[in-house]
């Protein structure tokens, strides 16, 4: 019995040694089976299974070399080993008013911000720097040609020999830029040279330059406004001049320096001459009572009334209008006559006191600065090189070598998922 035991559980564990035999030779096999099919579908499918895989293979690399491999080296060896340094100074400044107060301008008052005319001038410094009549005038003291276009720099950095000023003004704005920082109106200056010394002299040198526009612009402007008022003034002398003129020949020709007096010399022998009429009368009626009026006595006084009252419509007909025969001179109009001819002549005197005063204000001011040029950052020799950004340029020119090679393989990638197959 224990024989039969003994071979039946031998047999048992030949039987489960050959089942997990049998499990492992089918998981072999099916192992097998899946590499064979993913290795099918490498080798067969993919680029293989498509017309043209020769072609695409050597693509995919030629483009690679000629996208990549050779910018990479060429910015490389370029900022590593042909690139010049570029050495960058800066200088701010600000352009601020001489007399003029903030609160004169209501915007500026309200917000803080510079007057609009110091704006203006910011603005036109600012331009100026970047235009053809900057290199003009620092050419007059050095060679910017010379010292851009010298042989030491690199090709690629370099100024052309010999280049029209259309060129040389677009160099120009690449190695000198200006910026404008709001509402403080503080204009900042990098220049870059190929030297320290260059840079720095440069940098003085557009200051300078700056500060001569603004003296010219302020110049400029004084020099009109007093040639204004000098006009103004030559205006109003020759105004009062023709008042003057044209009063003194009314007086001639009416016979008649004042005429508000004249008329009071009248009014006055008129009312004298009323007083004596009345007189008379008054003694005539006195004497009518004692003596006939048939008298000598009585007809003298009587021809003395008749004058009397002739002498007062004579000097009412020189006053006015009213009596006076034609063609007759009256004071009322020449009172009328001097009166606008009065006032011209004080409008005139008016007018040539305000254009003396006004001319007396424009001599002042001019002596004075409407607008300077306020540097409260000189340009300095720089003692390091700040361009070019070698690290930064070689890695964007590495980066977009790669981009570009990946967009082309994969835009050929997605054609070729559209050919048929073999």
């Amino acid at each position: 019995m224990e024989i039969e035991a003994d071979q039946n559980k031998e047999g048992n564990f030949r039987a489960a040694d050959r089942a997990r035999n049998m499990s492992q030779a089918l998981a072999d096999a099916a192992r097998k089976v899946r590499l064979s099919r993913n290795k099918n579908l490498l080798t067969g499918g993919g680029f293989q299974a498509r017309r043209g895989q020769r072609k695409m293979q050597i693509f995919v690399w030629g483009s690679f070399f000629a996208l990549v491999v050779v910018p990479t080296l060429c910015a490389l060896i370029y900022y590593s080993l042909i690139a010049s340094d570029q050495y960058a100074t800066e200088a701010q400044f600000t352009i601020m008013g001489g007399e003029v107060r903030l609160n004169d301008d209501n915007v500026g008052a309200t917000t803080g911000i510079p007057l609009a005319a110091i704006i203006q001038d910011t603005y036109v410094v600012a331009n100026y720097i970047h235009s053809r009549a900057m290199i003009e005038d620092l050419q007059r003291s050095i060679d910017l040609q010379k010292i851009y276009g010298s042989d030491h720099i690199d090709w690629f950095a370099r100024l052309p020999t010999k280049a029209p000023i259309e060129k040389f003004l677009r160099y120009w704005k690449d190695m000198v830029s200006v910026s404008i920082s709001m509402p403080s109106g503080i204009v900042k200056v990098e220049v870059r040279a190929f030297s320290p010394v260059d840079a720095a002299q440069i940098g003085k040198l557009i200051i300078e330059s700056s500060e001569k526009l603004i003296n010219e612009l302020n110049a400029r402007t004084n020099a009109d406004m007093v040639a204004n008022t000098e006009a103004e003034l030559s205006r109003s002398v020759d105004r009062l001049k023709q008042a003057r003129i044209a009063l003194e020949t009314a007086r001639n020709d009416e016979g008649i320096l004042d005429a508000d007096r004249t008329a009071e010399l009248f009014n006055k022998l008129i009312t004298d001459a009323r007083g004596s009429l009345i007189a008379l009368q008054q003694e005539r009626a006195t004497q009518l009572k004692y003596v006939q009026e048939s008298s000598p006595q009585m007809r003298i006084l009587t021809s003395r009334i008749a004058a009397v009252r002739a002498q007062i419509a004579d000097l009412e007909a020189k006053l006015t209008a009213t009596n006076a025969p034609n063609n007759s001179r009256v004071i009322s109009g020449s009172m009328s006559k001097f009166a606008l001819l009065d006032l011209e002549k004080q409008i005139a005197e008016r007018l040539y006191t305000g254009s003396v005063v006004a001319l007396e204000v424009a001599k002042m001011a001019a002596e004075r600065k409407a607008m300077y040029l306020n540097t409260f950052v000189w340009p300095i020799k720089p003692e390091y090189a700040l361009y070019p950004k070698r690290f930064l340029w070689a890695s964007v020119i590495i980066a977009g070598s790669l981009a570009s090679w990946g967009l082309l393989v994969g835009l050929m990638v997605l054609a070729r998922n559209h050919m048929p197959r073999n």
